[in-house]
């Protein structure tokens, strides 16, 4: 075939025009663009708040918030915390069954005082602290139980973290009168486990006295024992949920 610089001339316009016609027709076939748009309006946004501690109690005692964001330098030494009772264990309603009658409950528990766990509470900053952000006190004194009362002589129930049951004289009251709302100042020794096996990786704080401001109540000093009298019994324990957890099946 003969060349005809003519013709190739002729389509490489033609090409050119087509691409631009093309390009045009591209331009026109786009979506339909972003309704959200740049703004300059300016938005004034909320102070970050402040997570400073609360300034120290001016008697020295602890705020539950303390303890537990910086819990951990005060391990296994004995302080004072104060705040509002948040929860209280409560045996009979822990235990009780269904339609069973407050006489046939007692009765229960005379026979079986093992069914009762150790006396413990919850206490917070405020009376709507909720559990979780509470501190677990234990190891509260109890009265002794009815076996106790019947297999130990008066005179030998000297047991520091017990009281006779309806114990009247003051000096001699040292199981602390206590319900949820009540505003409370314990002392204690702060650890992450209790000599009765409860245990809490956040702190516990083991009891060793209380003043109830609600209720106008505080631990007397402590009595020592009369001369000769033997030392007190070892509690009988309960093994706590963690334990039951980790014992094998």
């Amino acid at each position: 075939m003969p060349h005809r610089p003519g013709v190739c001339t002729v389509s490489l316009v033609s090409l050119v025009a087509a691409a631009a016609l093309g390009g045009c027709q591209g331009d026109k076939l786009k979506g339909p663009e972003a309704e959200v748009k740049k703004t300059d309006i300016k938005v004034d946004l909320p102070a970050i708040p402040a997570f400073d501690m609360p300034p120290a109690n001016a008697d020295g005692s602890h705020s539950v918030k303390e303890l537990r964001v910086k819990g951990k330098k005060f391990l296994d030494t004995d302080i004072t915390v104060k705040g509002v009772i948040t929860w209280a264990y409560d045996c009979p309603t822990a235990v009780r069954k269904a339609d069973e009658t407050d006489k046939d409950l007692q009765k229960r528990l005379d026979d079986d005082p093992t069914l009762c766990e150790r006396p413990k509470f919850y206490i917070g900053d405020t009376a709507s602290t909720p559990p979780e952000k509470s501190l677990w006190v234990v190891d509260v004194p109890r009265p002794y139980n009815k076996l106790e009362v019947e297999r130990i002589k008066k005179p030998e129930r000297t047991a520091p973290d017990r009281c006779e049951p309806g114990e009247k004289d003051p000096k001699k009251m040292i199981c602390p009168p206590y319900k949820v709302g009540d505003e409370v100042v314990i002392t204690g020794t702060f650890k992450q486990s209790s000599p009765h096996s409860e245990r809490n990786s956040d702190g516990l704080l083991v009891y060793k006295s209380l003043k109830n401001a609600t209720q106008n109540w505080e631990t007397p000093p402590l009595v020592a024992p009369p001369p000769g009298a033997p030392p007190a019994p070892a509690p009988a324990t309960k093994a706590s949920p963690t334990d039951l957890m980790k014992k094998p099946g």
